[in-house]
């Protein structure tokens, strides 16, 4: 699962601004004609930015990757954090972007006068005095740093290239920005710590103050040197050298540091999370405290070595590395017995020995979950790997959202899950982290959820409920972006508007996108559109959702065009009603009020109940007297298709009851004579 940065997408375009000039908020303007390298962070990318009400304000934009969602929880953050160090983000919006024929986010920022401390992480330039390192960038990121953890969020982007100079004397160093890319994806593997560089680039999650404190470690060390560390190495050639010497002596290596540099820089670049640096101790160091860092344990060596795809491998976390890279050779190394052998013979690690066996006690039923187990027996502190699939436990939910629809990655995950393997992998750490029982709570909370296969459940849902901040995925936004719920209904006017209209206005990402996000409860909705999406019923529920969420969040603002198409949606619904006078009714009126742009006003009419009890009532009556004339008509049908027979019938009624009245009379003339 290689992650793709890619800024445009396929579809119709929507009602696009051909202009030059965005508007951002009917505050700021983007001149899309002016972009401004320089700043670029890629993916993002800068153009030329002014406030319409104060031009003498310099700023910029950064137009980000649809693709790779920006952290806009974090820029809401960051505004609450007034530091002159830090460049500040004023505001963030989703606009109509030319360049691309779509919608993207944008980031407004205030843009530095300096130029970058390091134009990029190839180049060099000259060493800065441990002086200066310390007092214009170990003292502002103390700071800084101590601000955004308290506030519970973290940089995850602090790296030479991304520090400004304030102004062009070269004084003070401002911090770049944050928030364009999520957290870690776009970090180089030599700036991210060592269980993060063994994930792949979206499985490395949000991290923690030790990711961004490691991260500072290797930018001083980068500006006293003049250089990024271990330039020109690739990147499986950094990740051997850190499992082999740790990270600081892959680092430093033949560089000349000071003692006095030498004590954080082994105090930030400790690769066991718990003996790292902290914040506190970091400032202690700046106000003369010499603290002694831990001298770093190494990793038990073999006394001999394992080969493996043509390498000779010497300790287990190694053996893990290269084991996940080569699946199908690890297969025919965990079943043969060889690395049991190494085990027990060369490594003579005890603790390995006995988490390997408890990590083959499954059994080999399947092969796949037997050497993943196997993996995490090597190297409780890496990530959970599977085939493809490489994430730290939180960097779980970042890697099924960045692959939602990718197939593999979705089978991969549910595996995961299957397996098993977070609960095996919680089992082999030393102790509990809160941010261990955090994820397992999602990953708990998902479970039901991810073999459901109703409309608002399974993986589609697994993906929202386990990213927060995740944008609408469905392909009916394909050149849209809808960051929030709020954005959901804006979007789908947009798309009623366009040429390229949709068949249906609730989709499975649509649905999991409401059912984590909207508040409102809509579970039997969904279940009728599950139902009988294309029926009268499930037509309703569709425009019945998105009725409530209009009436939740957008009270005073109407929708025409989605109004209109979800009045031509409703079409067939009123063929529900048998009277002809009154469907030619609903159907007038229903098109006179989709004008209003409220889907209230539709639902009223077109699923108005006492309206349906009323049309049913009397079609129910008129069945009975239809059924009541139906046989009369046959009765007398019959009657006409018999006339001899009936007239014999009569006849002989009709001479019985002359006969009859023969006798009375006769009796009565008899009756009379004999009173006389």
């Amino acid at each position: 699962m290689a992650l793709k940065v890619s800024g445009g997408g396929g579809g119709a375009e929507p009602a696009m601004s051909t202009a030059r000039i965005v508007d951002v908020r009917d505050r700021y303007e983007i001149d899309s004609g002016k972009p401004l390298p320089e700043f670029d962070s890629q993916p993002a990318v800068a153009y030329s930015c002014s406030h319409k009400r104060d031009s003498k304000r310099s700023l910029y934009a950064l137009v980000c990757d649809p693709k790779l969602p920006p952290r806009f929880d974090v820029v809401s953050v960051l505004r609450r954090i007034d530091h002159r160090n830090l460049i500040r983000a004023l505001d963030w919006d989703v606009v109509d972007w030319p360049p691309e024929g779509r919608r993207c986010p944008v980031v407004i920022l205030e843009r530095p006068v300096g130029k970058r401390v390091m134009a990029s992480l190839e180049t060099m330039t000259a060493p800065m005095q441990e002086e200066r390192v310390t007092r214009h960038f170990i003292e502002p990121i103390c700071q800084i740093l101590r601000e955004m953890h308290a506030l519970g969020t973290h940089h995850r982007m602090i790296r030479p290239d991304n520090l400004f100079w304030m102004n062009d004397e070269q004084r003070e160093i401002l911090i770049g920005e944050c928030f364009s890319a999520p957290a870690g994806v776009t970090s180089p593997i030599v700036y991210e710590t060592l269980e993060c560089s063994l994930a792949s680039a979206a499985g490395r999650g949000e991290g923690g103050p030790e990711n961004d404190l490691y991260a500072v470690g290797v930018t001083i060390l980068a500006l006293l040197t003049g250089q990024s560390p271990l330039i020109g190495k690739s990147d499986d050639e950094i990740i051997r050298l850190k499992l082999n010497v740790g990270s600081y002596a892959a680092m430093v290596q033949n560089h000349r540091v000071s003692l006095t540099m030498m004590e954080p820089l082994r105090g930030l670049l400790n690769d066991h999370p718990d003996e790292r640096w902290t914040v506190e101790e970091l400032s202690l160091w700046l106000n003369g405290r010499r603290l002694s860092p831990k001298q770093q344990a190494m990793p038990t060596k073999g006394s001999r070595a394992l080969t493996i795809a043509g390498m000779d491998l010497t300790t287990s976390r190694e053996i893990a590395h290269v084991m996940h890279r080569n699946w199908d050779q690890a297969i025919v190394l965990v079943n043969s017995g060889a690395l049991d052998t190494w085990l027990r013979r060369s490594l003579g690690e005890d603790d390995r020995v006995e988490a390997v066996n408890l990590a083959k006690s499954i059994g080999n039923d399947n092969q796949d979950r037997l050497v993943a187990r196997v993996l995490i027996a090597l190297d409780p502190d890496g990530p959970i790997r599977l085939r493809d699939f490489s994430a730290t436990l939180e960097g779980i939910s970042s890697l099924i959202g960045a692959f939602a629809d990718d197939a593999q990655a979705r089978q991969l995950f549910g595996q995961v899950v299957s397996f098993g393997l977070v609960n095996f992998w919680l089992d082999q750490q030393r102790g509990m982290e809160p941010s261990h029982i955090r994820q397992m709570n999602r990953l708990d909370k998902v479970k039901p959820i991810l073999n459901q296969t109703g409309l608002g459940f399974g993986m589609e849902r697994v993906v929202y409920e386990m990213n927060g901040g995740l944008p609408c995925l469905s392909p009916l936004f394909e050149r849209d972006f809808v960051a929030t719920i709020e954005h959901l209904m804006p979007a789908l006017e947009r798309l009623c508007a366009s040429d390229d209209r949709p068949q249906r206005l609730i989709d499975r990402h649509i649905a999991a996108f409401l059912g984590t996000n909207f508040k409102r409860a809509i579970g039997g909705e969904l279940r009728d559109i599950d139902r009988a999406a294309d029926e009268e019923e499930g037509r309703i529920a569709q425009v019945r959702i998105l009725s409530n969420l209009q009436d939740a969040l957008h009270r005073n603002v109407t929708f025409p065009h989605l109004c209109a198409f979800s009045a031509a949606l409703l079409e067939p619904a009123v063929e529900r009603f048998h009277s002809r006078e009154r469907r030619k009714s609903v159907r007038s009126r229903l098109r006179k009020v989709a004008k209003s742009g409220r889907l209230k006003d539709l639902l009223d009419i077109i699923d108005d109940t006492q309206e349906v009890s009323k049309d049913q009532t009397a079609f129910d009556k008129a069945c009975m007297d239809y059924a009541k004339s139906t046989r009369d008509l046959i009765n007398l049908m019959h009657d006409i298709n018999n006339k001899g027979r009936l007239a014999e019938e009569l006849g002989g009624q009709l001479a019985g009851a002359a006969a009859l009245l023969g006798c009375v009379a006769t009796v009565a003339l008899a009756g009379f004579a004999t009173f006389f």
